[in-house]
């Protein structure tokens, strides 16, 4: 019974400080898990506090792609849509080939990629013939990318890619650290179409591409920790590029003011949107319409619709900026009307809704048409007479077009002009080529909204 009680008693003595043991390291995983927390809230504010560095400055921190990029534009039925001198980005490439592997190298298609690895597919519709330019530029400037560029063929084009029916028109599979400063793409700089992985060419040489041709983009990054990308597709032709100036004839200077270009071909495409602009040069493409919008506080807005010739010989384009104010004139040469007579002429349309436009737009104020005739003086109350129901054509029409009729007033020509006009006419042989002229009378305080 003894040995009994003594076996019992070591085996207790065994066991009790095994249990304290597992127990113990119970107490030790939480005490250490509450620890870890605390560390880990203690080492997030102290990051917060140190976010700042020791003397308050934020510390650099790594550019973040702005656009998400949908998970399934690694396939090429969901390419991105890219437009014209817009840079698409920064953005990260989807992970992995996509769901359908369109790229497959082959001995006959040497020009591609050895497998998809992180893809992302653009798409771009040319907008006006001349050649195809690319831009792509790596967030981080070490970072791989290789492109291939095809040429939409047909509805079946994603079959044809993945048999390797369609061979790209360029590829650039160069080597790592060829990029120049960071860039690689399409460049007047690049010499060949074709350049592969044993080459180290950033860029590819432009080709020729037609208005309405769709051009598929595919791009690949070996590493998904790639930090992302920006891509801008352009197209490069003989360009147009007139001098412009915004010019105030009172102050006899240019000004600043807010501009916007918007080219009429391409669906109104914005080329130009500034708030101070203080003048320069317009790139403008042969053949194209154009509207150009000019505003500044405390002047008449200005809109020019016009086609890119005009400027082929003339270089300079000057934007007359008028002061909303008392005794501005607005002189109207190309008014036209019937046989010299008092009817207007559909060719004056275009001019005159310019400024029942600008009137529309400046409400405010009021306004007076004067007529004018070319005479040697020989009637002087008939030229007085035509003269103000051409002004009166006028306002029926402005009237007609949206103008308050309360704002506006007419008068033609007084005895002093006819024959003010006729002398001029008479011993210098010169003629006036004025037939309107547009009077500020007043002008109220707008509305404060």
């Amino acid at each position: 019974m003894k040995q009994k009680i003594i076996i019992f008693i070591v085996m207790l003595v065994l066991v009790v400080p095994s249990v304290n043991e597992v127990f113990g390291q119970a107490k030790k995983t939480t005490s250490s898990q509450t620890t870890k927390k605390t560390s880990t809230s203690s080492t997030s504010s102290k990051s917060s506090k140190n976010s700042k560095g020791k003397k308050g400055k934020k510390s650099k921190k790594e550019p973040i792609p702005e656009i998400e990029l949908p998970y399934n534009s690694n396939d090429c039925l969901f390419a991105i849509e890219l437009k014209a001198d817009l840079a698409y980005g920064p953005a990260k490439s989807p992970q992995g080939g996509g769901r359908i592997m369109e790229i497959q190298r082959d001995a006959k298609n040497p020009f591609l990629f050895e497998v998809e690895h992180n893809t992302v597919w653009y798409r771009f519709e040319v907008p006006y013939s001349g050649k195809l330019y690319l831009d792509i530029t790596p967030v981080d400037p070490k970072d791989d990318y290789d492109f291939l560029v095809y040429k939409y063929t047909d509805k079946y084009f994603t079959n044809s890619l993945i048999a390797n029916r369609i061979k790209p028109v360029l590829a650039n599979l160069s080597l790592p650290d060829s990029a120049s400063k960071g860039c690689i793409g399409i460049s007047a700089k690049g010499k060949k179409t074709f350049i592969d992985k044993s080459m180290p060419d950033p860029y590819c040489a432009p080709i020729d591409v037609k208005v309405g041709d769709v051009y598929y983009i595919v791009l690949d990054q070996p590493n998904y920790a790639a930090k992302g990308h920006t891509i801008k597709a352009r197209i490069h032709v003989e360009s147009i590029e007139p001098k412009v100036v915004i010019y105030d004839p009172k102050l006899k200077k240019s000004v600043e003011a807010e501009v916007l270009l918007i080219e009429k071909n391409t669906d109104n495409r914005v080329l130009l949107k500034e708030s101070a602009y203080k003048g320069g040069k317009f790139s403008l493409v042969p053949n194209f319409n154009y509207a150009l919008y000019v505003k500044k506080d405390g002047y008449f807005s200005v809109y020019r619709d016009f086609n890119a010739n005009l400027f082929r010989e003339d270089t300079l384009l000057r934007v007359i900026m008028n002061k909303i104010e008392k005794g501005v004139k607005f002189q109207l040469s190309e008014v036209y009307f019937e046989e010299g007579g008092t009817v207007l002429m559909k060719e004056s349309d275009s001019l005159l809704m310019i400024y029942v436009q600008k009137f529309l737009n400046h409400p405010e104020v009021d306004f007076n048409i004067k007529g004018y005739v070319n005479t040697y003086g020989f009637d002087p109350a008939a030229d007085m007479q035509t003269s103000l129901e051409r002004a009166t054509a006028v306002k029926d029409f402005f009237v007609r077009n949206g103008i308050d009729e309360s704002k506006i007033t007419v008068s033609g020509m007084t005895k002093s002009d006819v024959k003010t006009m006729s002398n001029e006419m008479i011993n210098k042989n010169k003629v006036n080529t004025v037939k309107i002229e547009i009077i500020i009378t007043g002008v109220k305080p707008r509305p404060q909204n």
